[in-house]
């Protein structure tokens, strides 16, 4: 986007800003639970969802665990998906973190960071991300809501790219950032369409031996998450290490096209 886009400002809190980054990235499947300091950003999507400014399907899960779990499998079909969270909303996901990274789904999830209790504290504090540092995730923490805005476009790209692959979290300081209004410089809906594009799958062998793309499809079975021995589960995460490696390049790569 180094070509001039004529952009608009609206005033936006930190929650806001992320439900309408999301609502431009053309999303297939957003599964989400409330919890406070994030329930703004799932209450505005839906009511994108209700007036119909998008086509994602909105799924309304029990729990937190059941929210992650329905994205990852949405995801290993080939859908891009985006969940929110908090405290310990996100604890509560927590065997689901791990499972996600394994399986190399790029689900785009935004934390409104709170406290961990006990005691009991819905307030900003870094506790609830930084708890789940080593599952495997990218992490990008936002300073204000333009940065919250921009970063949520960034994620999806940054995820998706076919040598990376691996989930992404967009973190946003609760109440400070989650509920502050402010003014957000946005792009047209076209524009971050186009930027955040359409999900590539590196191709890989099936079980007949033929080329076919990495995701879950009835006309290519394959296998996803399998059963793994100490030598091939090393493996798997020797492969991750390197992904996520390779996303610090990634991220400078998509952070200067979007600039």
């Amino acid at each position: 986007m180094k070509s001039v886009v004529e952009k608009k400002v609206l005033a936006l809190n930190g929650d806001e800003a992320v439900a309408y980054a999301v609502k431009q990235c053309d999303v297939d499947v957003v599964a989400a639970y409330p919890i406070t300091p994030q329930t703004i950003i799932v209450e505005r999507f839906s009511e994108y969802v209700a007036n119909g400014e998008v086509e994602t399907a909105f799924v309304c899960t029990e729990s937190e665990h059941s929210a992650l779990t329905a994205c990852l499998a949405a995801s290993l079909t080939g859908a891009r998906t985006f969940t929110a969270s908090a405290s310990a909303g996100l604890a509560l996901m927590h065997e689901m973190l791990f499972v996600t990274s394994g399986c190399r789904a790029p689900v785009v999830m935004a934390i409104a960071n709170r406290a961990l209790s006990a005691p009991i504290n819905i307030h900003g504090d870094h506790s609830d991300t930084m708890a789940q540092r080593d599952s495997g995730w990218i992490q990008i923490y936002a300073e204000n809501a333009q940065e919250v805005y921009d970063s949520v476009i960034q994620a999806f790209r940054i995820a998706e790219h076919p040598e990376v692959l691996l989930p992404a979290m967009v973190c946003l300081d609760g109440f400070q950032l989650s509920h502050s209004v402010e003014n957000v410089n946005v792009l047209p809906d076209e524009t971050v369409k186009n930027f955040a594009g359409i999900r590539q799958f590196p191709k890989v062998l099936t079980h007949e031996g033929k080329q076919a793309p990495l995701r879950l499809d009835p006309e290519n079975p394959m296998t996803l998450g399998p059963l793994a021995f100490p030598n091939y589960y090393f493996e798997f995460k020797r492969q991750q290490e390197e992904a996520m490696k390779k996303a610090l390049e990634i991220i400078r790569q998509v952070h200067d096209e979007y600039a």
